[in-house]
């Protein structure tokens, strides 16, 4: 033991309580000689109990210091902390497509009654486009839009969905894109949804492309000159783990407003729809 380390031994012993005792009781024994009429006690006997103090002090020391020094070498066990996490993407090679629905879907009745009214010459022609004395009857396709999402448990242990959240920055005052429902395997997701740890899910994320409320076709197409070049979409999962602690997950995407303003133009252009064709800027006066 080095010097320092000796002497600080020594004090932390003399500090000791139980010395404190015995040197107190050395010390009484020495005032009753003088204040106590014949009572004598002899000098081996009191340094005996002061010497009997510092060895129950110092062993008191040393069972500490012995102590002290287990715990700094002992490893001290722990349980690692479960990771949770989702990782949010996007299907490599069809992560959204735009399309358009038929302009004659859930028209059927109404045609077949404008088929059986007099005065009405109504008939399809070869390419199934529906005339009505000679002129196109054509209804504002609606547009829709799907986004494919992929969700894989990347964290250590069971995750539950709580929700998912769609949202896009399109900021249009007539052509608007409402959210349709998340899917899985085909039909609509039902929250909670627990996750296996490494689990994958596929998801489809439906919205219709349609005019605002209170607004009309012109409009409508007209606002296909104000689209910006891309829309951005944000995914939100809530999920939460095991221990009950909650999280939020985001990814983004971006779609191009090109493809969606194809599939109106191309319907368009197969219907002789030039009116929508001019407002939304693909053809100019003049042109057939």
């Amino acid at each position: 033991m080095r010097s320092g380390g000796f002497f600080a031994f020594i004090r932390t012993t003399l500090k000791k309580r139980i010395f404190s005792l015995f040197l107190l009781l050395a010390v009484a024994a020495l005032v009753l000689q003088f204040t106590v009429p014949g009572f004598s006690a002899p000098p081996i006997l009191v340094l005996g109990v002061v010497f009997l103090g510092f060895i129950w002090s110092a062993f008191q020391v040393h069972r500490e210091l012995a102590l002290a020094y287990v715990r700094a070498i002992t490893p001290v066990p722990f349980e690692k902390n479960r990771r949770s996490g989702l990782s949010i993407s996007f299907t490599p090679g069809s992560e959204y497509a735009y399309s358009i629905s038929d302009p004659y879907a859930g028209q059927d009745v109404q045609i077949t009654r404008m088929q059986n009214t007099r005065g009405m010459n109504c008939h399809f022609d070869g390419r199934g486009i529906f005339f009505i004395n000679g002129q196109v009857y054509y209804l504002m396709g609606k547009g829709e839009l799907a986004i494919n999402i992929q969700i894989l448990n990347s964290g250590d242990g069971p995750v539950e969905i709580t929700a998912i959240h769609v949202d896009d920055n399109l900021d249009l005052n007539h052509l608007r894109i409402y959210n349709d429902g998340i899917f899985l395997h085909g039909e609509r997701i039902r929250l909670p949804l627990l996750l296996a740890k490494g689990e994958l899910i596929k998801l489809q994320a439906r919205h219709k492309i349609s005019l605002a409320l209170g607004s009309n076709d012109g409009l409508f197409a007209a606002d296909f000159r104000a689209l910006p070049r891309f829309i951005v979409h944000e995914v939100a999962v809530d999920a939460s783990d095991a221990s009950g602690s909650r999280q939020n997950y985001t990814a983004e995407i971006k779609t191009l407003t090109q493809s969606l303003k194809d599939v109106y133009v191309k319907q368009w252009r197969e219907y002789g729809q030039e009116e929508y064709l001019m407002l939304a800027g693909d053809l100019l006066p003049g042109d057939s």
